[in-house]
C-alpha cells in the first residue's frame, strides 16, 4: 500500500501524466494535447516508462500478498455455487408464483364481473321499486282525485310523496312513467288552482278553516313560502291601487260631477288632470273624504286577512316535526313582508300621498287644511286593527298591539303612520301657528294702543280653542298644537310685559293711581283675563289629551309668574314704606309710667301714632290700589307677605324699644291689638300668616313677664320668639349702661333691623349679641351692680340656650 501510494505521487509529479490519474479523465483529449503540443515521442516514452513502473508495481504486490490472493481465489468457486442454488431456488419459486396467479386470476375477473351484474341488478330493481310505487302512488291519487274538495289535502300529500320519490331518480325514458306525466302536470296545477281559491276565498270571508286547508295543501307541496309571497305582494298590490285610486284626481272630478268614476278615463295622468272649477271644491272635498273612507275600509279588510293569515300560520303544524307554518317561512321573503306589513302600508302611504300632492294643488291644499282630518280618519284605522289585535288570545309578531303603557305615548306604529303624513303635517302646524299668532297680535295692533279688552282677549282665545278642537283625540297633534299654544301664550306674555311702564310714577303710594299707574293695573287685568279664559275655556275642553294639558298649563303658568312679577314691585314699594312707618316708632316715647300717663292701663289706651297712620295707609292702598287687580289669587299671595313681613318687623322693633316703661308696654300691646285690624284689608284671616302671628300673640304675654319668668320653658322662647329677639328686648330692661348693640355700634334701629335681615342665620344674631355683653362686662369688672347681675345671669342662660340649640359651643 505504501508502494502503491508512493507511485501514485510520483506519477502525479509527472506533469505529462498528471491528466491521467483525474477521475474525469478523457483520451481524446489528452491525445489532442499531445499532438498540439509536438511532444509524441517524448509523451509515449514518458507512458511507456510509467507503465512498466505499474508492471513492477504489481508483480511486487502479488509476490509479497501471494497467500491471500489465493485465498480470496478459493472463495470466489465457493460464491460461485452459493450463487447457482440460489436461481435454481429464485426460478423454483418463480414457477410455484405462476401456478398460484393462474389459480387467483380467474376466479377474481368473475368475481368482479358478478359484482357489476349485481350493481346493475340492484339499481335496476330500485328504479323498479320506485316506478311500481311511482305507479302506486298515481292510481291512489286518481283515486284521491275522484274525493273532490275534500280529499284535496291527501292529493297534495301524494303529490308531496311522488315529489320525493322522483327527487334524486332519473325516470325519464320509462315509458309507463312518461305515458302518466302530462295527467300528473294536469291535476298539479288544477289542484294549485283549487287550494289558491279556497285560500283567497277563506281569507275574504274570513273562514280560517278553508284557510288551514289551503295552506295545508300548499305545505304538503313544499309551495308554502312561494304561495305565500304570491298573496302578500298581491295584497300589497291592491293596496297601492286603492291609494292611487283614492288620489286621482280624474275619479275625483267624475265623482264630484255625479259621474260613476269607471266612465272617465285616468290615462291622462294626474298631472292633466280636471282641477275644481269656482264653486265646485266642495263637492271635491266630499269626494275626496269619501274616497279616503273607502280607502281605509279597504286597508282594514286587507289587513284582516292579513292577521287571519297570520293567526292559521301560528296554529297550524307540521304534523313530522311539530313547527308552526309560521316557523317554517321564518328567514324567507313571506315572514318579512308578512310581519312589516304596516311598514309596507304607511311606506305607500307617504309615496302615493307625496306624488298625488306634487302633482295636484288642489290635493295638496286640501291635505294641508283638513290634516286633522286626515291623522283621524287613518288613525282610526289604526286604533281599530290594534284593539283587534288586543282582542287575540295569543299575540303574534304581525299583530299590532299597542307598544305604549298609556294613551300619552306613542306606539311605533302610529309613529310610522305620522311619518307618512309628515309634510302635510308641518305645513298645516305652520298655518295653525300663523292663525294663533294673528289672533294674539289683533289684540296688540297700534291703533288700539291700550291694553286688549276682554272681550277681544275671548276672541282670541276662542281661536286657540278652535285649533285643538281640530286635533281630537289625536294625543300626538294635540300635543303638537298645544306647542304652538304655548309659543302664543309667549307672546302675548312678551307684549303685556313691553306694555308695563316703570319708573317713580309707578311705584308712588301717596295717593290714588296715576294714568301709568292705571295702565299697568290694566295690563295685569288683560293677562289675568286671558289666563282665566284659556283655564275656563281651552283646559275644560272635554277629550282633550293629558299631554295637551299640562303643556297649555305649564304655559299659563308663566302668565301667573309675570302677573306676580308685574304686582310685586309696586307690591314691594308698599311693604317698604310700611316698614319705615313701623320703624318710625322709635321717635315716641315708651318709657312712661303708669302712674303719669292717665289713659294708660284702661280699655281706651291709645295706640302710638306710627300704627293710626298705618291703619290710614293700609286701608287706603286697598281701596285705592289693590282692588282693581281682578287677579284675586294673586294680590291675595303677595299681601299675605306683605302682612307677614309687617308683622315680624313690627316684632322686631318692638324689641328694641328702649327705655320701656309700663305705660309703654301698655301702648305696644295696643299696637299689637290694634294691628290685627290694620292688616285685616290685607289678611282678612289674620291666623293664616301662621309663624308671625303666633311671635306677636306670645310677644305680647312676653312683655309684662319678669326677667326670670322668661327662663321657664312655657314662655315660647326659641319656639315661636328667637332668642334673639328675646334678648333683644331684655337690652331695655337692663341698666342703661348696658347699651344695645345696635347702639354700641353707633347704629340706628333701622340699620339694626337691615343688619338683620342681610343675616337670618340666627347664630350669626346671637353671637354678636353675645359679643355685646362680653364687651361691657370686660369694661365694669368689679363694678357690675346687683340688677345688672340679675339682668346678665338670665341674658347668658338665654344665649346659652340658644346657642346650643345652633350648634355653637359656648364657655
Amino acid at each position: 500500500t505504501v508502494m502503491a501510494s508512493g507511485l501514485l505521487e510520483e506519477l502525479a509529479r509527472e506533469e505529462t501524466l498528471r491528466p491521467l490519474l483525474e477521475d474525469k479523465f478523457n483520451a481524446k483529449s489528452f491525445a489532442t494535447a499531445a499532438i498540439q503540443s509536438q511532444t509524441i515521442g517524448e509523451t509515449l516514452q514518458k507512458l511507456a516508462n510509467g507503465i512498466a513502473e505499474l508492471d513492477r508495481a504489481l508483480y511486487s504486490q502479488v509476490v509479497s500478498n501471494y497467500e491471500d490472493l489465493l485465498s480470496q481465489a478459493t472463495g470466489i468457486e465457493a460464491l460461485e455455487g452459493v450463487l447457482k442454488m440460489m436461481k435454481t431456488r429464485i426460478e423454483s419459486l418463480t414457477s410455484s408464483v405462476d401456478r398460484i396467479s393462474a389459480k387467483v386470476v380467474d376466479p377474481y375477473q368473475k368475481l368482479v364481473s358478478r359484482t357489476d351484474q349485481l350493481v346493475r341488478l340492484q339499481a335496476a330493481c330500485d328504479l323498479l321499486r320506485k316506478v311500481i310505487r311511482m305507479l302506486f302512488l298515481i292510481k291512489r291519487l286518481k283515486s284521491q282525485m275522484q274525493g273532490g274538495i275534500r280529499e284535496i289535502t291527501k292529493v297534495a300529500q301524494t303529490f308531496n310523496e311522488i315529489d320525493q320519490l322522483v327527487q334524486g331518480s332519473d325516470l325519464s325514458g320509462i315509458q309507463v312513467v312518461e305515458d302518466e306525466k302530462p295527467w300528473l302536470g294536469r291535476s298539479r296545477k288544477e289542484v294549485e288552482a283549487h287550494a289558491k281559491r279556497m285560500l283567497l276565498q277563506g281569507l275574504e270571508l274570513m273562514n280560517p278553516t278553508q284557510v288551514s286547508m289551503g295552506l295545508q295543501v300548499f305545505h304538503n307541496l313544499s309551495q308554502l313560502p312561494s304561495t305565500l309571497l304570491t298573496i302578500l305582494t298581491g295584497f300589497k298590490d291592491a293596496i297601492q291601487y286603492d291609494i292611487q285610486h283614492a288620489l286621482d284626481p280624474t275619479t275625483l272630478s267624475a265623482e264630484s260631477a255625479g259621474f260613476p268614476s269607471s266612465s272617465f278615463s285616468s290615462s291622462s295622468g294626474p298631472g292633466r288632470a280636471t282641477l275644481p272649477t269656482p264653486g265646485t271644491s266642495a263637492a271635491w272635498k266630499a269626494a275626496l273624504w269619501t274616497k279616503l273612507e273607502k280607502l281605509v275600509n279597504s286597508i282594514q279588510k286587507i289587513y284582516s286577512q292579513i292577521r287571519q293569515l297570520g293567526t292559521v300560520l301560528d296554529k297550524r303544524r307540521d304534523p313530522l316535526s311539530q313547527m308552526s307554518f309560521m316557523d317554517t317561512v321564518e328567514g324567507t321573503p313571506a315572514h318579512n313582508l308578512l310581519v312589516n306589513f304596516w311598514t309596507i302600508i304607511t311606506e305607500q302611504l307617504a309615496v302615493e300621498f307625496a306624488t298625488a300632492a306634487r302633482a295636484s294643488t288642489f290635493l295638496n291644499q286640501a291635505f294641508e287644511s283638513d290634516y286633522p282630518k286626515l291623522v283621524r280618519v287613518f288613525g282610526d284605522l289604526l286604533t281599530t286593527i290594534e284593539q283587534s289585535s288586543q282582542a287575540e288570545v295569543k299575540q303574534s309578531p304581525y299583530s299590532l298591539t299597542p307598544s305604549k303603557k298609556n294613551d300619552e305615548q306613542i306606539s311605533e306604529h302610529e309613529m310610522a303612520l305620522l311619518k307618512a303624513l309628515s309634510p302635510f303635517e308641518k305645513a298645516y302646524l305652520s298655518r295653525s301657528l300663523s292663525r294663533l299668532l294673528d289672533s294674539i297680535n289683533q289684540l296688540f295692533t297700534p291703533v288700539s294702543r291700550g291694553p286688549p279688552r276682554e272681550d277681544d282677549i275671548i276672541t282670541a282665545v276662542k281661536v286657540i280653542n278652535s285649533e285643538l278642537s281640530s286635533a281630537g283625540a289625536q294625543t300626538t297633534l294635540a300635543r303638537v298644537i298645544a306647542r304652538n299654544v304655548e309659543k302664543c301664550v309667549k307672546v302675548y306674555n312678551m307684549k303685556c310685559e313691553e306694555m308695563l311702564q316703570t319708573g317713580k310714577e309707578a311705584l308712588q303710594v301717596s295717593g290714588p293711581p296715576n294714568p301709568v299707574q292705571l295702565r299697568n293695573q290694566a295690563v295685569v287685568n288683560a293677562l289675568h283675563a286671558f289666563h282665566k279664559s284659556i283655564t275656563q275655556n281651552v283646559l275644560s275642553q272635554p277629550g282633550l289629551p293629558q299631554g295637551a294639558i299640562s303643556i297649555i298649563r305649564g304655559a299659563i303658568q308663566q302668565t301667573i309668574v309675570q302677573m306676580e312679577g308685574m304686582v310685586s314691585t309696586f307690591v314691594n314699594e308698599v311693604q317698604s314704606v310700611m316698614g319705615q312707618m313701623i320703624a318710625s316708632m322709635h321717635a315716641e316715647s315708651y318709657g312712661g309710667d303708669l302712674k303719669t300717663e292717665s289713659t294708660v292701663g284702661t280699655p281706651d289706651t291709645p295706640c302710638s301714632g306710627y300704627m293710626k297712620e298705618l291703619q290710614s295707609f293700609t286701608s287706603r292702598i286697598y281701596t285705592q290700589h289693590m282692588c282693581q287687580y281682578l287677579c284675586e289669587d294673586t294680590i291675595h299671595k303677595q299681601l299675605l307677605g306683605v302682612a307677614t313681613r309687617v308683622l315680624e318687623l313690627l316684632v322686631r322693633h318692638q324689641c328694641l324699644v328702649r327705655p320701656l316703661g309700663e305705660a309703654g308696654k301698655m301702648r305696644l300691646t295696643t299696637d299689637m291689638t290694634q294691628v290685627e285690624m290694620v292688616l285685616s284689608p290685607f289678611c282678612p284671616k289674620i291666623a293664616d300668616i301662621g309663624q308671625p302671628y303666633k311671635m306677636l300673640r306670645t310677644m305680647r304675654r312676653l312683655l309684662f313677664l319678669s326677667p326670670e319668668h322668661l327662663l321657664t320653658e312655657t314662655t315660647g322662647i326659641g319656639d315661636t320668639v328667637p332668642y334673639s329677639y328675646a334678648l333683644s328686648y331684655l337690652f331695655s330692661r337692663a341698666p342703661y349702661d348696658l347699651k344695645s348693640p345696635h347702639q354700641l355700634q353707633g347704629w340706628s334701629e333701622q340699620q339694626y333691623s337691615d343688619w338683620m335681615d342681610k343675616h337670618p342665620n340666627e347664630k350669626d344674631r346671637l353671637v354678636f349679641i353675645q359679643a355685646t355683653i362680653d364687651t361691657y362686662i370686660s369694661k365694669t369688672k368689679g363694678q357690675v351692680q346687683s340688677k345688672s347681675t340679675s339682668i346678665l345671669t338670665v341674658m347668658a342662660e338665654l344665649l346659652k340656650r340658644g346657642l346650643g340649640t345652633v350648634g355653637h359651643f359656648v364657655s
